[in-house]
């Protein structure tokens, strides 16, 4: 009797066989729904762990119920009419009766407080919503934590959709990389299969290529852990081409549940689940490899008026539903655009290969992102630049697949020109400048003649940004009798000036810069900054000083951004050469702003380079070192040289020995690491003295943030969203979204209500 009365205490759980790894913000706001709600249903993808935290929150909150937590494993039910009678037999619950077992259940639940928890419930989510009303109801100590790939859709039900684990960022420092869920995961499961392996900083950098691979899903990189036995990590990353062959459980392990013995049958399950419609969507949903957005999967998914298969446009919403409800799909950025986590989107695409209409899915595919390209790019210089931009950052992977499609069909090398010249602003403002090369490139290769000049003008442009100038004079050289339009011939002419420019032959620059270029697209908005720098490397501040004042009407009237930015770029660098570093200084800080909104990566190194030579003007030689680290490493990620040839790179060099002969050699290499250490963000923020202040007591209430997330927690605070905060600030929304989840990491806390407690705290006049 007293074994009985024990299990009657802690009821049963399984025990953890394996070491339980991160997930604290997840730990976090599962136990606040445990507290707030009597149904807590977890859902996300096949493999994601969604049982592991289930029963980690369960043996945590199990002392908090009289009568124990109690596990029940429905993944080997097949018939929904057993559902009771498996509940019952886990609870130990008497099956000699005629009785509905429901009923049964009900009445030994009513006068128990316990925690009872239903694992795996996609494939008979009615029944468990049934299950759930009548014990609940019968029930009123009762407490139901439930795992499925979607939900129970149960009044009073809470929904947490677990993520996949955090994944490293690949230019962050080592800690912060081996600190990361997904890495940490990893070490941890091949340390049980290599005794004594231990991450170092050699492998590290492969791990984190490892984890990102796989998603962060834990069970694919449990599996992948497993195959340290024959092979290394950089083996596996290698070979991951091929995963769910080479993810196959091993055989020593087919003890376990058949549907966890390899990745793709988890996945499989997932797609017996599915009607024929939602399993058609997933397949054709996979020939986008970035997200998506509603109207890209009805103009991209669909069947054509008119079709007798069974996809029309207005079902495709529905049926995308259901594939988020059953966590196939993942719904981000408040539910206005989609993901397919890779290993899903794989498994998908191996059905797709299998039908006849793949060639017609590529296409369609191509033709929506042509189309977003071509409007992006009659748009470029007009308002809202930033929104854009994040557009086409977020549309990445897409418009590479579209482009690829383009270069490798044949017959489509017009397409394949069209697009890659159509992004030329894209490629420079993302900072994507070799890319941009490489599908110049690619396009030109093929036997297209339509805007061969222009195409090959624009790679003349990219390869000048980068350094290449040989190349850059040989596209001019080329491109020269292709031009058979004012048009094309003022590019070509465009072009040259760029050449002489960037040589440092700035008197031959001066003319050919001079002459009238096409209006409204990048040739006129680079040309205007290029001239006012011009002028003031040849020493006429007051003439450059007028270029960068028509810059700015011209922006004003467009609004446009882009131009303005390079501008306050140039009247910078002016007042540097006048004798004036510190008015220099405030312009490089707007400088900075500016480049930030627009999230311009080759405008931001620039403007990084020009606050460190303002920092090394006025005395300042520490904050110069740590800049010029900034710049430098900004200007390695972006792929380009330092900006404006031998004569800006002559100042720039006098500026650094200064600063050198400052610090010494010693101290200059001490203060310039910590510099290439620094993200860009936190580059900005110190460029901008954005750093968050001390209380009168000496301690800093906003530590760890830095100013910039301290601004954005404060926003939140004020109940803005992640739009208008970004609209508040001037900033692109993603770059929000990522503050947001650094806020959040930082501070261990799962939700906005938290941060604005916190932010309330902090703001109170006692402080």
């Amino acid at each position: 009797m007293a074994s009985v009365a024990l299990e009657r205490r802690a009821g049963r759980l399984p025990a953890e066989v394996t070491r339980f790894v991160g997930r604290k913000r997840e730990l976090a706001q599962g136990r606040r729904l445990l507290e707030a709600s009597r149904l807590v249903t977890l859902t996300g993808a096949s493999g994601v762990g969604k049982t592991r935290l289930a029963l980690r929150l369960a043996g945590e909150a199990r002392p908090g119920y009289a009568d124990g937590a109690w596990f029940v494993d429905l993944s080997a039910l097949r018939d929904a009419e057993l559902l009771a009678h498996t509940v019952a037999e886990a609870l130990h619950v008497p099956d000699q009766s005629t009785r509905d077992r429901l009923d049964m259940l009900a009445e030994h639940l009513a006068d128990r407080e316990l925690l009872l928890v239903l694992d795996t419930c996609e494939h008979l989510v009615d029944a468990c919503a049934i299950l759930a009303e009548v014990l609940l109801r019968a029930a009123p100590r009762l407490h139901l934590l439930a795992t499925s790939r979607e939900p129970l859709d149960v009044l009073g039900e809470h929904t947490m959709v677990l993520p996949p684990l955090s994944l490293p960022d690949a230019e962050g420092p080592a800690a912060e990389v081996a600190a990361s869920d997904a890495v940490a995961l990893f070490a941890d499961r091949a340390a049980a299969v290599v005794p004594g392996f231990t991450l170092s900083g050699d492998e590290l950098p492969a791990v984190a290529r490892l984890c990102r691979r796989l998603d962060g899903i834990p069970l694919a990189i449990e599996l992948a852990a497993v195959r340290l036995r024959a092979l290394s990590v950089e083996q596996l990353v290698e070979r991951l081409d091929d995963r769910f062959r080479l993810l196959g459980t091993h055989r020593a392990q087919r003890a376990g549940r058949s549907r966890h013995q390899t990745l793709r049958a988890a996945v499989q399950w997932s797609h017996e689940l599915c009607t024929p419609r939602e399993a058609l969507l997933w397949a054709r949903l996979t020939v986008f490899p970035g997200g998506f957005d509603l109207a890209a999967a009805e103009q991209v998914c669909a069947d054509a008026e008119g079709a007798e298969t069974g996809l029309p446009a207005d079902a495709v919403y529905e049926t995308l539903a259901r594939l988020v409800e059953k966590s196939i799909v993942l719904r981000e950025e408040g539910g206005r655009r989609y993901r397919m986590l890779d290993t899903l989107r794989e498994y998908g695409s191996d059905l797709l290969a299998g039908r006849e209409e793949v060639e017609r899915l590529r296409r369609r595919h191509r033709d929506w992102f042509l189309g977003l390209a071509v409007r992006a790019e009659a748009e470029a210089f007009g308002a809202d630049q930033a929104g854009r931009l994040e557009r086409l950052m977020r549309e990445h992977a897409n418009l590479r697949a579209a482009l690829d499609y383009s270069v490798t069909t044949p017959g489509e090398g017009a397409q394949a020109t069209r697009m890659a010249a159509a992004l030329a602003q894209f490629w420079f403002s993302a900072g994507l400048l070799g890319e941009g090369r490489l599908w110049l490139g690619k396009a030109l290769a093929t036997d297209a003649t339509s805007d061969r000049a222009r195409a090959l003008c624009l790679s003349g442009l990219l390869a000048v940004l980068q350094g290449d100038l040989e190349a850059a004079e040989g596209f001019q050289a080329e491109a020269v009798p292709l031009a058979s339009s004012s048009l094309e011939r003022a590019y070509t002419v465009e072009l040259a000036g760029l050449v002489a420019f960037f040589r440092g032959d700035l008197e031959a620059a001066r003319p050919l810069l001079a002459e009238p270029a096409p209006s409204g697209d990048i040739w006129t908005m680079l040309r205007l900054p290029l001239l006012a720098a011009l002028h003031c490397l040849t020493g006429d501040i007051d003439r450059a000083l007028e270029y960068c004042e028509e810059c700015q009407v011209l922006s004003a009237a467009s609004g446009d951004q882009w131009c303005l930015a390079y501008a306050t770029w140039v009247r910078g660098l002016a007042h540097c050469l006048r004798g004036d570093p510190q008015t220099a200084s405030v312009e490089a800080q707007r400088t900075l702003r500016l480049m930030r909104g627009l999230n311009d990566r080759l405008g931001s190194a620039m403007a990084l380079d020009l606050a460190a030579g303002c920092a090394g003007f006025t005395g300042s030689a520490e904050r110069s070192a740590r800049l010029f680290g900034a710049a430098d490493r900004m200007w390695r990620i972006v792929g380009a040289p330092m900006f404006f040839g031998p004569a800006y790179l002559s100042l720039r060099g006098v500026v650094l020995s200064e600063v050198r002969g400052s610090l010494g050699e010693g101290g200059w290499q001490v203060f310039y690491e910590e510099g290439l250490r620094l993200s860009l963000d936190e580059a900005m923020d110190h460029a901008l003295d954005e750093r968050p202040g001390v209380n009168a007591r000496g301690v800093d209430p906003w530590e760890p943030l830095t100013r910039r997330e301290r601004e954005i927690a404060a926003l939140v605070a004020q109940g803005l969203s992640n739009r208008e905060i970004s609209e508040r600030l001037v900033i692109a929304k993603r770059t929000v979204d990522s503050h947001l989840e650094h806020i959040l990491a930082k501070l261990e806390m799962a939700s906005r209500t938290q941060i604005a407690a916190w932010v309330t705290e902090r703001l109170r006049p006692s402080r």
